[in-house]
């Protein structure tokens, strides 16, 4: 958020009305300095626009702390999970529902603290409940020292960016800043009084002066308002951060893997940036479906004569890895190909190893064949992998893709000559197509992130709907599967880190305590 974003438009014209008589009070003493007589003109312009000036002020109410300075709302980043996305309203209630904040009480510092333990206390009870008794209970010293470290971080980084003159400023000196106000205050009665002595007329403006420069301090605290603000968002956000676990690390193991992506949140503009690479994660496809779907066909169609699988799922037997450099990009994933489950009967076996790949999956292609209605056994799929991720609600549940295959056997079933524009449909075809996949997205609901209707053929080699339909889809998404990919990797390493850590850490307590028993 610039600086410029602070101001309203309200004190944008008020700020104007206010210097306009002083540049015309400037310009025409250039020419009073010939031609004395202009000296009227002054006299009767600066009544006449400090009136439209306090009458401005007066009819256009100031805006309350939460409208009028709160600048860009926070956005969740592509990471977030859906319950970290949902904390956003707690945050923005509160900046909408904080005390007005101004150039007396800026630089009270127990104000800082009250705010930011109230929002902590909020966000606490949509983490953890009402269980809980203290909003910092279910969190570490570490996490509540990472939160204050990086919004501090942040907004010291910010000011020193934005705000003129906040490296030279001390706290003492914000201290007095109510007394310079009033200082500031008797010092313009002073020359304005002094000024009257040559023009004893502007006497009787006087009023009228007086209550358009409270335009000057209305401006001030509405700056102090944005920078108070700025912090509540940093301090917000941090506590989402915090109570999502992803600060059990500290705030530098953070920094390396969420910090640019955290960086492009808070930026001045406001706009998210999307993470174009993560060289050290990798995005993990699996590619599910009932017997007979056409599973194997669409893999073989994606990968072409490139089959090389790359290595078995651990715990699963049959769920083989394959290495798909996605067209037109330099993105390589990893395709799991799973075993296909019955409508009937899905086996203990079967279960345990489709389990194991959806939840190894960043996006998952659900393959459908277009001309079978059944489909109780995906319906389950999809529940159970829901479950999974309302366990876990730090982790970000994979995108779920349809790809409908079999579409030359839809009515009429002896037409086919593609493309067809399904989306779009004008043939008795694409009619038949864009039928089934509104079926589908009856049955699922808003839980399918994407559509796409294929033909694989009935050798290895496929026609260009894979490539016209499938993959724009999986570009589509990339970006949320290498967010969860993230998430989940992130999370694995602070666990397999812990025991390492601690042993660390005993290590160094013994050693100064040696140290000390020493001297």
């Amino acid at each position: 958020m610039k600086l410029r974003s602070w101001i309203s438009l309200r004190m944008s014209v008020l700020a104007l009305l206010w210097v306009i008589p002083l540049l015309l009070y400037v310009g025409i003493g250039l020419v009073a300095m010939y031609q004395m007589r202009w000296l009227w003109m002054v006299a009767l312009s600066l009544p006449m626009v400090w009136l439209l000036a306090w009458l401005v002020g007066k009819l256009w109410r100031p805006a309350k702390l939460n409208v009028s300075t709160r600048g860009t709302l926070l956005q969740a980043p592509d990471f977030w999970t859906p319950r970290d996305a949902a904390a956003i309203s707690i945050v923005e209630t509160y900046r909408a529902e904080a005390a007005d904040v101004d150039r007396t009480t800026i630089a009270d510092p127990t104000r800082y603290q009250r705010d930011a333990e109230a929002l902590a206390e909020r966000l606490a009870e949509h983490y953890h409940g009402k269980q809980r008794e203290h909003a910092f209970e279910p969190v570490t010293m570490i996490e509540i020292f990472a939160v204050v470290h990086l919004a501090v971080e942040d907004l010291e980084e910010w000011m020193l960016q934005n705000v003129p003159g906040s490296d030279l400023a001390t706290i003492g000196q914000l201290s007095q800043l109510p007394r310079l106000a009033n200082a500031w205050d008797s010092l313009q009665k002073v020359a304005y009084f002094a000024s009257a002595l040559s023009n004893p007329s502007k006497l009787l403006s006087y009023p009228l002066w007086r209550k358009s420069g409270r335009v000057t301090m209305e401006i001030q605290n509405e700056l102090i308002r944005g920078l108070y603000q700025r912090y509540l968002a940093l301090i917000g956000y941090y506590l989402i951060e915090m109570y999502s676990g992803r600060l059990r690390g500290g705030a530098k193991h953070y920094r390396e893997r969420f910090g640019a992506m955290a960086n492009a949140v808070h930026a001045a503009d406001g706009q998210l940036e999307q993470l174009s690479a993560v060289s050290d994660i990798a995005t993990t496809i699996a590619v599910m479906g009932q017997v007979k779907a056409g599973k194997s066909s669409l893999i073989n169609a994606l990968l072409g004569d490139a089959l090389a699988p790359t290595g078995i799922l651990p715990l699963t037997r049959r769920v083989e890895r394959y290495e798909y450099p996605i067209p037109g990009s330099s993105n390589i994933v990893t395709l799991l190909d799973t075993p296909g489950y019955d409508e009937a009967e899905v086996t203990k076996k079967q279960l345990q190893e489709i389990t194991t790949a959806s939840e190894a999956a960043d996006l998952l292609l659900l393959v459908l064949a277009a001309n079978v209605s059944a489909r109780q056994a995906d319906l389950a799929l999809v529940k159970q992998l829901d479950q999974h991720y309302r366990d876990r609600p730090h982790l970000k549940s994979p995108v779920i893709i349809v790809v409908l295959t079999h579409i030359d056997l839809l009515r009429p079933v002896r037409e086919w000559s593609p493309p067809y524009d399904w989306r779009n449909p004008h043939s008795l075809k694409e009619q038949s197509i864009a039928g089934a996949v509104d079926y589908v997205r009856e049955l699922f609901g808003d839980r399918i992130g994407g559509y796409a209707c294929v033909h694989t053929g009935n050798t290895h080699v496929s026609d260009s709907s894979v490539l016209d339909e499938l993959v724009p889809q999986i570009v589509q998404h990339l970006s949320q599967g290498k967010m969860a990919a993230i998430l989940k990797a992130f999370y694995k390493q602070l666990g397999s880190q812990r025991l390492q850590r601690l042993l660390k850490q005993t290590l160094g307590l013994l050693r100064n305590v040696s140290l000390h028993s020493g001297s």
